[in-house]
């Protein structure tokens, strides 16, 4: 069977791997790279060039299941990691790294202070009350995130959860109201973070994730086209035409759109009622990454960094995250390597400018979620992408895989 994967992220990089077992697949990118938000940056310092990864970062073992075998049939090479969270109100200059009990005192005034020991005891609160929900299937998981945490305290939904979910699924502060409070702890539930001592080991690929991009796309049976300039997708009975820009046609008998919901639509002709209803739910908000060696973006102090950095100025409602790379990939270098989300001040010793689009989720994309099954395998078309789960690269890579099963070719 001819089949056409228009996208090379991680849906299509594995849409395009596990069918390319029994079939002729071609691969279409619409950038010059592949990899989608597996991007890796060559960085030189001292004469010696290494990968900076300023996208996918980490995963873990029990909640990566897929991609955890995917790596080991790559023969991927991976490295421990972590993703400690650390969190600065510049307005109050609040500060504490939630890596361990020291972190969280940091600052000695947190020691006698009302609203931090709430926050902390809110967080104990929460925990044990979300492991009951989850385990008890209460209705309360029924409300909005916002409904859920009406009876905390503002330290608590102000300093940490919300920040915290925030920083996950890059979303605005006062969007994290609107999230489905079931998928929100169902997410926390499964990657350790409702305890003290149930936080799961990270990891990264060594030396960055286009070592993994580059094996992946060495095992596609069919050709690679980057810089796609597929304008259309027509569906006829028993065939996909794809409409390049100078009018010329491709036929094959499958499509898979492994691609953003809206990029998706965009591209084919006719979609049905369904695809039009179903696809049109999900949202994504643009987020400006930078890479770069400037310490002010975080906490003045090194010893309070963490993986993760949240930084607030009380105003802006989108999320200023730093990640510190030396932490996250190991790195013995000289410089400090930080990629920051959305920061609002002006950086120095600016290596690279990046933007990502992230999936936004509220209730009405959840219950879109469930309805995949409408429009899947119809009219020769199927859809890949993080956002049928929870958007990140096992949930793409998720979404693949129950693509390939019907073709007999899952991992």
């Amino acid at each position: 069977m001819k089949i056409a994967v228009l996208g090379a992220g991680i849906s299509g990089l594995g849409s395009a791997y596990l069918l390319s077992k029994k079939h002729d697949v071609d691969l279409y990118e619409k950038d010059n790279r592949l990899g989608g938000h597996a991007r890796t940056s060559q960085v030189e310092e001292d004469g010696k060039t290494f990968g900076v990864d300023t996208g996918f970062l980490v995963f873990n073992l029990p909640t990566y299941p897929l991609l955890t075998k995917l790596f080991k049939q790559l023969d991927v090479k991976i490295e421990n990691s972590d993703m400690s969270f650390a969190f600065w109100d510049q307005k109050s200059n609040l500060a504490y790294n939630g890596e361990s009990l020291k972190g969280m005192y940091f600052q000695k005034k947190n020691i006698f202070s009302y609203s931090h020991n709430k926050m902390i005891l809110d967080v104990l609160k929460f925990n044990k009350k979300a492991n009951e929900d989850l385990e008890n299937n209460s209705s309360d998981l029924d409300l909005s995130l916002g409904e859920y945490l009406k009876d905390y305290s503002k330290y608590f939904k102000e300093r940490y959860i919300i920040p915290m979910g925030s920083s996950i699924w890059s979303t605005p502060s006062d969007k994290m109201s609107d999230f489905p409070a079931r998928a929100f702890l169902r997410f926390f539930k499964n990657h350790g973070l409702l305890g003290v001592d149930t936080h799961h080991q990270w990891l990264t690929v060594s030396g960055g994730s286009i070592n993994y991009v580059e094996k992946i796309s060495k095992e596609i049976s069919g050709k690679i086209f980057k810089n796609s300039d597929v304008i259309s997708v027509v569906r006829e009975d028993d065939k996909v035409i794809l409409i390049h820009e100078d009018n010329s046609q491709s036929v094959y008998d499958k499509v898979i759109f492994a691609m953003h919901a809206p990029d998706a639509l965009n591209l084919i002709d006719e979609p049905s009622v369904d695809e039009l209803r179903i696809l049109s739910c999900f949202e994504y908000k643009e987020n400006k990454a930078v890479l770069h060696n400037d310490k002010k973006a975080l906490y003045p102090d090194k010893k309070v960094y963490a993986a993760w950095n949240y930084k607030t100025n009380g105003k802006d409602k989108n999320v200023t995250l730093s990640y510190w790379i030396n932490r996250l990939q190991n790195l013995n270098t000289k410089k400090e390597y930080f990629v920051s989300l959305n920061e609002t001040e002006q950086l120095g010793e600016v290596i690279e400018n990046i933007s990502y689009e992230h999936p936004q989720f509220d209730a009405k994309a959840i219950d879109a979620q469930s309805k995949r099954s409408l429009i899947n395998g119809k009219n020769n078309t199927y859809f890949a992408g993080a956002y049928w789960r929870y958007g990140f690269h096992e949930d793409g890579l998720y979404s693949a895989n129950t693509i390939a099963q019907e073709f007999g070719c899952q991992l």
